[in-house]
């Protein structure tokens, strides 16, 4: 700890210890309930001001007070400054109060606490905790969970379990707030059961006099997304069971913690189910769980449930991101090669990612043009190819082939000859099988010149197709 932290806790330490506890203690939950108008303006005025003249506006505020301002006002002042991030400040202005003839109270030390939470340092909040207590000044349960939820986020139990223990000696009781972030940094750092054994401590306690209350819905989230990040979603299945024989209502994050689960252990179809189950319960999915289950659906191959999942969501007002859509199209395409009727669904979702604006990737480029070759679309593949080329990309020369074929195939010579011309002015030299399709689509035309000519082009390259050109007399023989 640096000395000017040192000096900080010290002055807390050393702080004229309180006589009258009771007294301070009550001054501190006044001051906390009754100037929360005064601080939200005194954060709304500090966010107003440009970050560089924030200092010069703070030591006018505190001047603009003269011989009226008290320690209730550096408290709403500190305050502000913590809800509106200005973090080193608060910390400055707690160091300079003793030069202003005040000494921080109870409610002042606690939003020192709070301000160490949001910079990320309990330690530092839990220090003034310790002096806090040693110079008979107690925090009320909000700033002490405040600190226990940082403590968990930062895996740091032993010490979160301390300021608990704490809390019991000074009379300020832990609340169900309290044991879910415990509970939820138990999960964090994998010790599932302890955190299973704790909820159903909670349980079993209930209203007794051990207990602040019993679990709530989230205290069972917590676990239940413990037991899902460790592979055992089954019985998360079980807990979410009976959270509801409780009387309990599950939310979103109790189901999405579900389908996180079930997707990361193959299990998507499962997820399915639940998501029916959770729309009957009267709860409504929200994008995290569409996009939960897809991408489970999509990772383990599971297409045309994905592709349910996606109409779902386009259905109540969700945009699936790129990354994602590049996958189901992917998927859909290849099914198509198999069943022709999804072809329109490979369009619709082309369509859809282009009006989203969308990037396509270039592996799904080269897919969608060689299912619309499959699928005798070969127009639709010759308008991918060029927009494929003016996004950067090029379709590997297989694809080029067969779409030329294609055309070919349907007697549109001038289409085919258009892709080799987009080929070359795309600085790619095409391959022999290029030439050899076109050469022999104008001989079977009968085409004299356009044969020669693709012929001719082809030599210029150093290339010798295999077909020669033929004029009418030799088709008509051959």
């Amino acid at each position: 700890m640096n000395c000017r932290n040192t000096f900080r806790v010290q002055s807390c330490c050393f702080a004229s210890n309180s006589s009258a506890l009771s007294s301070s203690e009550m001054k501190g939950e006044i001051q906390e309930s009754n100037s929360k108008a005064k601080v939200k303006q005194l954060v709304d005025k500090i966010r107003a001001t440009p970050p560089k003249e924030r200092s010069k506006v703070l030591e006018f505020m505190i001047e603009k007070q003269g011989d009226t301002k008290t320690i209730g006002y550096f408290n709403d002042l500190i305050m502000g400054l913590v809800m509106a991030e200005e973090l080193d400040y608060a910390l400055k202005l707690f160091d300079e109060m003793s030069m202003h003839g005040f000494s921080p109270d109870c409610w002042t030390y606690s939003i020192l606490i709070r301000c160490y939470c949001k910079k990320n340092q309990p330690d530092e909040g839990k220090r003034v905790l310790d002096c806090m207590i040693e110079n008979g000044l107690r925090p009320n349960v909000v700033t002490l969970t405040i600190l226990v939820n940082s403590l968990c986020s930062r895996g740091r139990l032993q010490k979160a379990f301390e300021v608990m223990e704490m809390m019991g000696k000074v009379g300020c009781n832990p609340n169900v707030q309290t044991y879910n972030c415990v509970l939820k940094g138990l999960c964090f750092v994998g010790r599932v059961e302890e955190a299973y054994d704790m909820l159903m401590d909670l349980k079993n306690k209930g209203d007794s006099k051990e207990s602040s209350g019993n679990p709530d819905i989230y205290s069972y989230t917590a676990v239940m997304d413990g037991f899902c990040k460790v592979g055992r979603t089954d019985e998360a299945m079980e807990l979410l069971e009976e959270a509801i024989e409780m009387g309990l209502t599950p939310n979103v994050v109790t189901y999405n913690a579900l389908f996180n689960g079930y997707c990361k252990e193959g299990k998507p179809r499962k997820g399915i189910k639940l998501l029916k189950l959770m729309k009957d319960r009267g709860c409504v999915p929200d994008y995290i769980s569409y996009s939960t289950l897809l991408h489970g659906l999509l990772k383990w191959g599971k297409v045309m449930v994905a592709y349910w999942v996606y109409s779902e969501m386009v259905e109540v007002g969700f945009k699936v991101d790129e990354r994602m859509m590049n996958s189901l199209l992917r998927g859909l395409c290849r099914n198509s090669w198999e069943e022709e009727e999804l072809l329109k669904n490979v369009y619709e979702v082309f369509v859809k990612m282009k009006s989203w604006d969308h990037s396509i990737f270039p592996d799904t480029y080269y897919l969608i043009i060689q299912t619309f070759c499959i699928g005798n679309e070969v127009d639709m593949a010759l308008i991918t190819l060029i927009e494929m080329v003016e996004a950067g990309y090029f379709p590997r020369m297989v694809t080029i082939n067969r779409m030329i074929r294609g055309l070919c195939e349907e007697g549109k010579i001038s289409k085919a000859l258009s892709v080799l011309v987009v080929v070359c002015e795309a600085g790619k030299i095409p391959s022999k099988i290029s030439y050899n399709i076109l050469i022999d689509e104008f001989n079977r035309q009968g085409f004299l010149l356009g044969a020669c000519s693709v012929y001719g082009a082809a030599l210029k390259l150093g290339m010798i197709p295999h077909q020669m050109p033929l004029n009418p007399q030799q088709n008509r023989s051959l």
